[in-house]
């Protein structure tokens, strides 16, 4: 539809402003307009611009993405959270990674045997259950749910996007031949994911330390730029998981470096700062979402839809029992740091998101059963972000969390 790159590019801001101003309108949320606007563009209008490509992702999206969230997050309020965020994002993703793989290997044989062996179901697994919250957030906010149980949301897939990468690493690796144990798969993940993290605290202590008492705006955003881009450019050079080095990066830089009390950035700075990445996150979310339902061809879905429903049922089992089952504990020992109901919404608001899809995508050319893998995380992404993040909202307020705090 559209030959110029430059083209392209116009047609998606138009897009996504188009967007914005309906969804506003329609009260929908807006990650799941953008989506099925791309849904229009791919099936419909034949777009020929950009797509959604792990380049992009990474060097593009992903690290702006990262950083302005965890930049805008107050370090005290994750830290009185901590426990129950780095629960869901490591033991939690990698239950929810082995779960999930036994539960579609089991279905998808049941439904057409031998097409799916368990490293590849393993391999599926772990691609697909990192989170995705941005459009429950959004709804978080507009309802005034408690702020805990948003942090909590956001911090868990914070982490565990960087855990889910080295995951999919670790296990394609052993899909395609290389051998690894059980105990080398662990030391491997400490390595990675733990000198990432002090990669990503290098950088943001370097940062911090020039932005505490920055009074230019310009050269404050240059900085964060910097942090951003930086931590993340540098861990993935050094064979370290870039997402994590920049969210410890981001947190840093904001918690310590921009607002440190009379020793953090001047008012006009930090102002200038915080609308910077306001708006890069928008623009980053934008086209993130609307590239998603480009991808995605409604025609070729249709020919998965039993895999792609035995998928979708099966993150879900997979996620209702790790977080169930950390709340019965939480209950057993004395410690119910957060209500049942908080168990729902963790459960029923874990959308699925461009991560998986572009992990999806990166799979080789020669992968085995590679259609039937990325249709199905195609399809399920797309059935979270329909069904689950239509409905979180009625939920919300059926359980009662709606308006726990007034919005603001």
């Amino acid at each position: 539809m559209v030959a110029h790159p430059e083209l392209s590019l116009l047609l998606l801001l138009a897009a996504a402003a188009l967007v914005a101003v309906l969804s506003n309108r329609a009260r929908l949320p807006y990650a799941i307009g953008l989506v099925l606007a791309g849904l229009l563009l791919g099936n419909l209008l034949r777009y020929s611009g950009p797509h959604l490509s792990k380049e992009l992702l990474f060097l593009v999206v992903l690290p702006g993405l990262l950083f302005e969230a965890a930049y805008q997050m107050h370090f005290a309020d994750f830290w009185r959270a901590r426990l129950s965020i780095m629960t869901l994002a490591v033991p939690g993703l990698v239950v929810a990674t082995f779960l999930t793989a036994a539960l579609v290997w089991w279905g998808v044989n049941w439904v057409s045997p031998g097409s799916l062996s368990y490293i590849e179901a393993l391999v599926f697994g772990a691609l697909i259950s990192a989170t995705d919250p941005i459009s429950v957030l959004a709804i978080f906010r507009t309802l005034g749910v408690d702020k805990r149980l948003a942090v909590i949301v956001e911090a868990e897939s914070l982490f565990n996007d960087g855990t889910a990468i080295v995951i999919f690493g670790i296990v394609l690796a052993m899909a395609s031949g290389t051998p690894l144990s059980a105990g080398g798969a662990v030391v491997e993940f400490v390595r990675v994911a733990g000198l990432a993290a002090v990669a990503g605290g290098v950088v943001g202590v370097a940062v911090g330390a020039l932005l505490r008492s920055q009074e230019d705006p310009m050269i404050g955003i240059t900085l964060t730029v910097l942090s951003a881009y930086g931590a993340f450019i540098v861990a993935e050079l050094l064979g370290l998981s870039g997402v994590i080095a920049c969210v410890v990066a981001g947190m840093i830089t904001g918690t310590w470096g921009a607002r440190n009390g009379k020793r953090g950035m001047g008012d006009a700075a930090r102002a200038a700062v915080d609308a910077f990445w306001d708006y890069a996150a928008f623009l980053l979310n934008s086209f993130v979402f609307l590239l998603m339902g480009v991808e995605i061809n409604l025609a070729t879905l249709a020919h998965y839809l039993p895999q792609i429903l035995i998928g979708w049922v099966a993150i879900n089992v997979a996620r209702a029992a790790f977080v169930y089952a950390k709340y019965a504990l939480m209950r057993a020992a004395g410690n119910e740091s957060w209500p049942l109901s908080w168990a729902t919404v963790l459960t029923w608001g874990g959308l699925r998101g461009g991560l998986s899809m572009v992990l999806a995508l990166s799979l080789p050319a020669d992968f085995a059963h590679r259609d039937l893998i990325l249709h199905m995380t195609f399809g399920v992404v797309l059935l979270t972000l329909l069904v689950q993040g239509l409905t979180i909202k009625p939920l919300l307020r059926r359980i009662g969390l709606a308006n726990a705090l007034p919005p603001g």
